[in-house]
């Protein structure tokens, strides 16, 4: 199906838009992730026949692969508040 896809296009799009604000917590991720979402409603690019909420909770799901992506190109200590 589409939305596999369509779903990795937005995650790909948000951890961009993130890496460009230099936003790198997951609260941020979360509401760039609902951000991302509305934006693409409103441009018609996505439906309500889209399970929108389906599609931000897969999307908040992916924090770890963001988190890894923010990590694999910066510099170890933007992420080191887990410890």
């Amino acid at each position: 199906m589409s939305s596999i896809i369509d779903t990795n296009g937005i995650f790909n799009e948000i951890v961009t838009r993130l890496e460009e604000e230099g936003a790198f917590d997951r609260e941020a991720y979360y509401d760039m992730v609902e951000e991302v979402v509305e934006e693409k409603r409103e441009q018609g690019q996505l439906t309500d026949d889209d399970n929108i909420e389906e599609m931000e909770e897969v999307l908040k799901k992916r924090w770890p692969d963001a988190e890894v992506a923010f990590t694999s190109g910066h510099d170890a200590d933007v992420l080191d508040e887990t410890e």
